[in-house]
């Protein structure tokens, strides 16, 4: 049917257009003057920052984007304060709609895709004042990070996980927080997967790219 056929060659069309969009941004990514990403992070916002439920209210903002996105702006500068100018990506995604108790359909929640550059020996062997608090929290098994027997790749984990977890979205909950060093070869696969929310149209992709708490270069 010459329609399909139409429809077909559109849709083919916007896909790879979203295809190349995506390689573009990966390219800039992993091109930046201070180093491709390094860790990937999940953030979730479902629980209180001690661990528990949510009111309606407060639950209800992880619902709006402008409140994500202040998170955003919060973790990257903790994050800056403790290690120093390390390049940050972020992208948000949106759990499924889902029906109330009074059966009204409404948009989930997000959630957030955090890729953080390589944090150097150096910030954590001359740790800076916001830095050196967090060698004494305790870790996900009730232990001060400083008396943890881990290398320093595994010491850099454990405070950047203590550092994210100081937001209060963020908070106490061991759900509430993926963090991972990710092979070179498999960083571009996950830098991908946080931009699946991208539609093929990129009606929504300035929704999807958090611009201003990210490290993408954006001429002058």
């Amino acid at each position: 049917m010459p329609g399909t056929t139409l429809a077909y060659a559109v849709r083919k069309h916007e896909i790879q257009k979203m295809e190349k969009v995506k390689s573009l941004l990966w390219n800039q990514t992993k091109d930046h003057p201070q180093g491709s990403p390094y860790y990937y992070s999940v953030l979730y916002y479902g629980k209180s920052s001690s661990g528990g439920s949510l009111d309606p209210e407060d639950y209800r903002k992880r619902w709006d984007r402008s409140e994500v996105v202040k998170t955003h702006g919060f973790v990257s500068r903790l994050i800056r304060k403790c290690f120093g100018d390390v390049p940050l990506w972020w992208s948000l995604e949106r759990h499924d709609d889902y029906e109330d108790d009074a059966g009204t359909r409404k948009k989930g929640s997000f959630h957030s895709n955090l890729y953080i550059g390589h944090i150097p020996d150096e910030v954590i062997e001359e740790p800076s004042p916001y830095l050196m608090p967090l060698f004494y929290k305790e870790d996900d098994i009730g232990v001060p990070i400083n008396m943890r027997a881990v290398n320093m790749e595994n010491l850099k984990l454990l405070l950047l996980n203590a550092c994210i977890r100081q937001s209060k979205w963020v908070g106490r909950h061991h759900d509430s927080l993926f963090l991972a060093v990710v092979p070179p070869d498999e960083m571009e696969a996950t830098f991908r997967y946080g931009l699946k929310d991208i539609t093929p149209d990129l009606d929504n992709f300035d929704q999807v790219i958090d611009w201003k708490n990210s490290s993408f270069y954006t001429p002058h």
